[in-house]
């Protein structure tokens, strides 16, 4: 009975005043956004490569506050006969006032010697930027962009414009 009483206390002893864990989450900081003045917007453009499969964007006048730039595509193309929303995107580093980045609109596979997948029925979508501070801040800017191919040259062209705002309204 003595064994008994003295397991019965030590095992309360280890497991009920044993330390407890607590969880310290630091929460993770929000980007704050802010609204660019309109002398510090970047020059934006976007270009086609002559059979419409590469998107060419270029971004430049990059105010010095800046020092990452996230894009995302985002368009329609279509597949087996189903439209299927696509896109693509990254963060780049910026180290000057402008950089470039192509945008293959399709896959690409270059395990031995490259292969491309071109999406096919592309006819415009969306572009959006987001400029990153040294601060964490945030500003985005968000385009709509149309792929057409020119009836006379048959070379694709991009028609790149700011897209309207849930404000914005059309007649």
């Amino acid at each position: 009975m003595k064994k008994l009483l003295i397991v019965f206390v030590c095992s309360l002893f280890l497991f009920g005043c044993g330390s407890k864990k607590t969880s310290k989450t630091t929460p993770t900081p929000v980007p704050r956004t802010f609204e660019l003045q309109e002398a510090d917007k970047p020059e934006i453009t976007l270009s086609s490569r002559d059979d419409g499969h590469m998107l060419y964007l270029k971004i430049s006048k990059i105010p010095s506050f800046v020092a990452s730039i996230e894009y995302e595509l985002l368009y329609n193309a279509s597949e087996s006969g189903m439209e299927i929303e696509k896109g693509l995107g990254d963060t780049l580093k910026v180290e000057g006032t402008s950089l470039s980045r192509d945008l293959l609109l399709g896959t690409e596979s270059c395990t031995s010697g490259c292969k491309y997948k071109y999406d096919e029925g592309i006819t415009g979508g969306t572009l959006n930027i987001t400029l990153v501070t040294k601060d964490n801040q945030v500003a985005p800017i968000q385009k709509s962009f149309t792929l057409k191919k020119d009836s006379k040259t048959k070379k694709f062209l991009v028609t790149l414009t700011d897209a309207l705002s849930p404000t914005d309204t059309t007649e």
